[in-house]
This record gives structure tokens, sequence and C-alpha cells, in this order.
């Protein structure tokens, strides 16, 4: 059966989702059923986004939990930096080397699925801009993953919330929260109908990280989030709003007693609800999911992904992203030329 894989690459952790395309005769007939998030791990649902190369030449994610002296990690927030990382012996792009996660989850999933994904969905921080989509689109093409979409996390999260009944699909403004590893992204969304929204601003903080909020006292944690509540206030008020305007603010990679000091603090400063994710951790990747999936029925010409204010990649749908191989079989990261 026909999958969008969405792919959600953090500092830590990788997860992934897939949405299945529904067949004629299932209940409501031809169309997608829902994302389900995907195991990626032996033991987790979870990979380390640390990478290592084996002895043949193959990268894959270090095992959870560690980091190995030859492994190679947080290379997300460095695309657009000149500088290549060090990793297996050379010098790398960070684009180069978020690709090759890509490609790794990519070639996971298809062996678990027994096919190779109709479409690949990468999130990617909202913030971002042409140059840094444009390394990142280079590199996906080197790793045979040209047919990709981009999709900005908030919207991803804005597409998971949507879909389960949580947050209007038109109408109304909406704040995204999510607390990842190493930062803190806030953003205001306009939902205007079904698949279609603005990004109307967005924020990150570095100084708050989930890794470290995780081990604190709740008295503790209140005081490091913080910062991070008069940052989503103050990115409301920037675009002239007030902070009773919002209609619901969506919360997501938070979990457990975090979650609960997140919300409350929201909750104290905006009036709208706080919507929580029974899966906060995997909501990007379920919403990357979502956002990926091509017009039905299949027939009918491709789009570039959904069709709104958020960046995509000019994207055809051809029945495969990569010439047929072996599963988990992955290309080489080009070096920089120096």
């Amino acid at each position: 059966m026909s999958y969008v894989l969405g792919i959600d690459i953090g500092v830590g952790t990788v997860k992934a989702a897939v949405c299945r395309r529904t067949a004629p005769g299932d209940p409501g007939g031809p169309g997608w059923g829902p994302a389900q998030p995907i195991s990626l791990g032996a033991r987790s649902p979870l990979v380390a986004s640390a990478l290592r190369m084996t002895a043949d030449g193959t990268v894959v994610p270090a095992e959870i939990g560690q980091h190995p002296p030859d492994a190679v990690g947080g290379y997300l927030h460095r695309v657009g930096d000149p500088l290549p990382m060090y990793f297996a012996g050379g010098y790398f792009p960070a684009h180069g080397l978020t690709a090759a996660m890509a490609r790794w989850v990519v070639d996971r999933v298809w062996e678990i699925m027994g096919e190779p994904p109709m479409r690949v969905a990468v999130a990617h921080p909202s913030g971002w801009g042409a140059g840094r989509l444009g390394l990142l689109q280079a590199g996906l093409a080197e790793a045979d993953l040209m047919g990709s979409v981009l999709v900005t996390r908030a919207r991803a999260v804005v597409e998971c919330h949507q879909a389960a009944g949580r947050a209007p699909t038109g109408g109304g403004l909406l704040g995204v929260y999510r607390l990842g590893g190493s930062t803190a992204e806030i953003a205001l969304i306009a939902p205007q109908q079904p698949g279609r929204m603005e990004l109307l601003a967005s924020a990150e903080l570095n100084d708050v990280a989930g890794f470290e909020v995780d081990a604190l006292t709740p008295a503790d944690a209140r005081a490091q989030i913080q910062p991070t509540i008069d940052l989503a206030a103050a990115l409301v008020r920037s675009r002239g709003f007030g902070t009773d305007d919002l209609s619901a603010i969506l919360i997501a990679g938070v979990d457990g007693p975090v979650c609960t000091v997140v919300s409350d603090l929201l909750s104290a400063v905006f009036p709208a609800p706080v919507v929580r994710d029974p899966q906060p951790r995997m909501t990007v990747a379920v919403g990357a999911a979502l956002a990926g999936r091509p017009p039905v029925p299949p027939n009918d010409p491709a789009v570039a992904g959904p069709t709104d204010a958020f960046a995509v990649l000019p994207a055809a749908s051809p029945p495969h992203l990569a010439p047929p191989r072996p599963p988990v079989n992955l290309v080489a990261v080009r070096a920089d030329v120096r």
C-alpha cells in the first residue's frame, strides 16, 4: 500500500511516521488514512540523530543514549554554516549529513514496509530561509531523495493537531509551542482553510533545552521555561495581536511533568485552550507525513506539496524516489571540495 513518510530530525533523536493511501473498498473510500508513528529502532521507536560510519563505509545512527567519539551530531542546526563538519576522517557539509540521516530513515522504513515511500516529507526549523532550504534540497538530491517535500515544524504541529480534531481548520489564530532537545520554537499561524495556512511569525530560543529541563525539579523547570512563555507573548504582540486573540495553543515536543509545567505557564498568559498531543515527541513526524500527502486520485497532476505560505520544494510524484536497491544500502555523503 502506497505511503508518505514524514521525518523529524532532532538534535538528540530522529522520529518518523507514515500515512498510508486507502483503497476504494476501505471505509470512506479512496484517500489517505491517519498518520501513524513507525519504530525506527530495534528496541525503541526513536533512533539517535548522531551518525557514525561502519567498517564497510555505511552511514548509520549511533546507539541511542550513546555518542561514540567517531560519531557526529548537531548537523541540522549547522546547515548554512560555511565550515564543514569532521566525520569519518573527512569534512562534510552539514546539509549532506542531514540528507544522509534522511536517507537512512527512508531505507529503514522501506525495509519495514516492503516498498519505498511515494513521497518523503522532511521537517525543518520554521525560521529557515531560502538559503538553508536550498542547501538541504541539494543534499537530499545527492542522496537520491530529490522528490522530497520540506515542511516547517510549525506546519507539521498544526497538521497533526488538526487531523486529530484538536485544532480548528480555518479561521482564528493558532500559537505553536515546541520544546525540543536544544531549542524552544514558537510560531504564530493563521489557518485559512483545510490544507492552507499562513506562517505569520516564528522565533527560536537556544537558551532552553528539553534535555536540561527534564532533569530539573518542578520549581527550577518553571524558572527555566518562563523565558519561552515571555517570548511567545512578545511574538504575538509583535504582529499587532493581543494574548487573548489566539483560538488555541498547540504543544509539541515535551511530555510528562514538563508538559504540565509548560501548559500551566501558557495558560497563565493566554486565555486560549492549551492543546496537548498524547504522543508529543512524535507530533512533528506525524504532521510532516500528513503535510506531504499528494492529491487523490493519484492520476491527477502532482503539486509541490501543500499550497500555502510555508516553504516547500517543487516536487513531482514519481512511483519510486530512488532506483531499486537492497534495503538499508546507504549512499555516501559527498565532502566539500576545498
